[in-house]
């Protein structure tokens, strides 16, 4: 565990060296000018008091000042620059942590909870930003202030110096036993909050289902229930954090009790002076002050490092292999259409029964193939496979004769690509999300791929145009918009291999049959593969398979399966009823 954590930090600070250094002997020279102040008005009581003002007073006043702007300097610079580094670590580790989710698979996604994530992402990292600039700076203050006071201490008088060293150990060793709960109730208070902000997300994120539904008393009932379960816990750190604080202002009260009763019984025996007693005192705040800050840096320490484990939690589960070594392999650019082999595939997702099992599918190189079957049969998860979302159990994809398991990710997808019925827009102009996929095009190849998927006409009609903003999911555009704004997208992309998953459900019969025709010039010496309910999305399909139940059942062009009078026939006929 240890080993980990001193591995954590070399690793971090190993790009900020010499800030680690000044922030360590910046705090180091901090510390001994701190230390120099209560020895001079020592003996400005001791020395000069008694004779009156002179010049060497003025001096040591002077000297006194010199060393009260040095500190100010020094604490300046440590601050700015060690904060400065501190937030250089937590932008690296936010960076790091956000390029490891994106190469993460489907799998992941499908169990994670994206509230959980955003609180990994931007809290926990937050408290490890924190720590970084903690640790050697208080560390070294701490050490040097503490040791430094204690020495002195017993220059001044050893029996009171022995005394408040004896306090000074168990407020010490009471504090580090607090610590212990404390580390505990961060990590749960983390997880919480995780919840809390799962649950909020997702509440927002459905809003317009919530208010179809008048769900709004039961979403904040759930709110209130994962708040609750975040307060008990916070309730119960405060409980120990109020106990380290309200311990620290009582021990130093006692400590200046203890330190004014016994010095005065010394100085009335003549064993110390009053210059040495305010010098103890003065020694005395400097030496409880790296006490205050030593339970702030346990507690900074403790809420850092149950950030850092999920941090490294995250950082530590395997990335998707869609990100390999092994893919090293391009589809070849000059090949057009594709041809697709499904070889014995058998696929489950994680914990269910196997949706595949040796499933096998040729589809030739231009052929248009279509769909159907009822819902739960495999139809989506099939076109995932396609593009490589998720691991096989068994058998292989193969296109062009080429595994997919040893094509380059983005060569893959350049070539392969899926419009779904479940749309997702940016919060971005109309523009951005058309070009999302081709960052490069020109605007009249953006206004061309708009055309064509029958969308130029209503974003003409917009505000702004190309330029309207039409935010978050595109929540100012009907459903229908959407879609078309999707597939004006893939008529940018311009892949060899279309998969159409109900791409056109949401669209009304006239506008449909706008986008049927778009759709026809689009699949054109392109392998098409269409999923639909509506049989009369694909009932031009050159084949058309029925899958149920991860098995093809029927296959065969419209009129031969309508002819057949099986699952096709019925599906059509329970449609138009």
């Amino acid at each position: 565990m240890l080993k980990n954590q001193l591995k954590f930090f070399a690793e971090s600070y190993a790009a900020h060296k010499k800030i680690v250094a000044f922030v360590i002997f910046g705090s180091l020279a901090g510390a001994g000018l701190g230390l120099l102040a209560p020895m001079l008005i020592r003996h400005i009581m001791d020395e000069l008091l008694p004779r009156g003002i002179s010049s060497e007073m003025a001096l040591l006043a002077g000297g006194l000042l010199m060393i009260y702007a040095a500190s100010y300097f020094l604490n300046y610079e440590v601050e700015r620059l060690g904060r400065g580094m501190g937030a250089r670590i937590e932008f690296d580790m936010r960076e790091k942590l956000f390029r490891h989710l994106l190469r993460m698979g489907y799998s992941f996604y499908d169990n994670a909870q994206s509230g959980q994530l955003l609180s990994r992402l931007v809290n926990d990292i937050s408290e490890v930003g924190n720590l970084m600039f903690a640790v050697p700076h208080l560390f070294v203050t701490c050490s040097i202030t503490m040791l430094g006071s204690v020495a002195l201490l017993f220059y001044l008088n050893w029996q009171l110096a022995l005394i408040v060293t004896a306090l000074l150990f168990v407020k010490t060793w009471q504090t580090f036993k607090l610590n212990r709960d404390m580390k505990q109730m961060f990590m749960k208070a983390r997880e919480n909050t995780g919840d809390l902000s799962g649950q909020i997300s997702e509440s927002l994120q459905g809003i317009r289902l919530v208010k179809i539904f008048s769900s709004e008393e039961r979403e904040l009932a759930k709110m209130t229930r994962a708040g609750e379960n975040l307060l008990r816990v916070q309730e119960k750190s405060f409980s120990t954090v109020g106990r380290l604080h309200g311990g620290m202002d009582f021990f130093s009260n006692l400590m200046n009790l203890v330190i004014t009763v016994l010095g005065g019984a010394l100085i009335s025996l003549g064993l110390m002076s009053i210059s040495d007693l305010v010098a103890f005192l003065l020694y005395m705040a400097l030496c409880m002050r790296p006490v205050f800050q030593l339970m702030m840096l346990t507690e900074v320490y403790q809420r850092g490092m149950a950030g850092v484990h999920r941090y490294r939690e995250l950082m530590e589960m395997p990335e998707s292999s869609e990100i390999s070594a092994e893919r090293v392999a391009k589809l070849e650019a000059g090949v057009e259409p594709q041809a697709i082999e499904f070889s014995h595939v058998d696929f489950a997702y994680e914990n269910t029964p196997p949706i595949f099992s040796d499933f096998n599918l040729s589809i030739a190189a231009g052929e248009h193939i279509g769909i159907v079957g009822m819902t739960g049969g495999g139809k989506t998860t099939l076109c995932e496979l396609l593009l490589g979302m998720y691991d096989l159990s068994g058998g292989k994809i193969s296109i062009n004769g080429r595994d997919i398991k040893t094509l380059k990710t983005e060569s893959l997808r350049q070539e392969v690509g899926m419009i779904q019925q479940d749309i997702f827009l940016f919060s971005a102009s109309v523009k951005d999300n058309i070009a999302y996929g081709r960052p490069d095009a020109t605007d009249e190849e953006i206004i061309e791929a708009a055309k064509l998927a029958e969308a130029h006409e209503f974003i003409s009609a917009l505000p702004n145009g190309y330029d309207t903003f039409i935010g978050e999911r595109g929540v100012k555009l009907s459903g229908g918009q959407k879609q078309r704004l999707a597939i004006a997208r893939m008529f940018l992309r311009n892949p060899k291999i279309l998969i159409l998953d109900e791409a056109t459900s949401a669209l009304d019969n006239e506008t449909e049959r706008q986008i049927q025709r778009a759709m026809q010039k689009l699949s054109e010496n392109r392998t098409t593969i269409t999923v639909a309910h509506r049989l009369a999305t694909v009932r031009n399909s050159s084949r058309i398979l029925v899958l149920e139940h991860g098995s093809i059942t029927e296959e065969g062009t419209h009129e031969n399966l309508i002819a057949r009078r099986g699952v096709y026939y019925r599906l059509s006929q329970n449609l138009a009823a």
